[in-house]
């Protein structure tokens, strides 16, 4: 009878550390799953072209096309929706998300008032807050305020806070900023950072965090150096995954070819992570393509 008994501890052993995967769902939207959980993280697979930021247009979540990607990746119910601030390259999709897939939405308050102005209950919600943990499954995630940087000079478009919620139809101008995050996620097979933003600033409350993995966001950066060197050569990480290089106003191919959002330079930035980061695996994976990442 004992034996039985072993057998059954192992397999909970080897079972209790499952491999994470990620998959990428463009712009910097991505699932981690570890077969029992799955969660979701800025969910804009609905892309807005440039004339609908004029003030007559009005923007929705695309469901048709969410359906199709989320299908493409296998995605059959989510456990956790987070999103790093509310513009809506980040956030338009993630209501439909969390309606149709399950789990809660997790984000600032003007995340929050996007998920209840788009039907989501106060139950479906859940505002987060700078260094705060919450633990789904075996994941362990934890946001840290990042600001976002100005677009261009120091100008921030779609600047301030949505103060109430957010019905769609309505204006791109409409989703403001809110707070960013960026995410610690832990999980007992390994460490994810999730660097939200393509900067890092002075009072980096992540400069001494080490971590096997690094999502870093690659749009709108300082330099290629700054990330390098303040950000992903101090993580330790074994892995960099970069993400938001992909043109947000294009819908997203179905050929596996990337198009890539007009300055991002990622020939560039794969020059300097083979100069200096060269020990680092890089893995740009294509829409939907899984990587194992712990």
């Amino acid at each position: 009878m004992k034996y039985p008994a072993i057998l059954a501890i192992v397999l909970f052993s080897i079972s209790s550390h499952a491999k994470v995967t990620y998959k990428w769902l463009g712009t910097s939207g991505f699932a981690l799953s570890d077969e029992r959980t799955t969660l979701i993280f800025d969910p804009a697979i609905t892309r807005i072209p440039l004339y609908d930021f004029l003030p007559f247009r009005t923007v929705k979540s695309d469901t048709t096309e969410v359906d199709f990607w989320m299908n493409k990746c296998g995605v059959k119910s989510i456990q956790g929706t987070f999103v790093n601030h509310a513009h809506t390259d980040h956030v338009i999709d993630a209501p439909y998300v969390v309606k149709k897939f399950g789990g809660k939405l997790y984000g600032s308050s003007s995340v929050v008032n996007v998920g209840l102005g788009q039907g989501l209950i106060q139950s479906q919600v859940q505002k987060i807050k700078h260094g705060e943990s919450w633990k789904i499954g075996d994941f362990t995630i934890t946001p840290y305020n990042t600001p976002h940087a100005p677009h261009f000079l120091d100008i921030m478009l779609m600047d301030g806070h949505i103060e109430k919620p957010l019905p769609t139809p309505t204006s791109a101008w409409n989703y403001h900023v809110g707070e960013t995050h960026s995410f610690l996620i832990t999980h007992p097979s390994g460490t994810i950072l999730f660097q939200a933003i393509g900067r890092v600033n002075a009072d980096d409350a992540l400069k001494n965090t080490k971590v096997d993995v690094l999502l870093l966001t690659i749009a709108n950066r300082v330099s290629s150096e700054q990330l390098i060197q303040k950000r992903l050569l101090p993580s330790k990480a074994k892995i960099v995954i970069p993400l938001h290089y992909d043109n947000f106003f294009f819908t997203m191919r179905r050929d596996k070819v990337i198009d890539e959002v007009w300055g991002v330079k990622v020939d560039e930035f794969k020059e300097k992570l083979n100069l200096q980061a060269k020990h680092v695996k890089a893995e740009w994976p294509k829409y939907c393509e899984q990587v194992s990442v712990l």
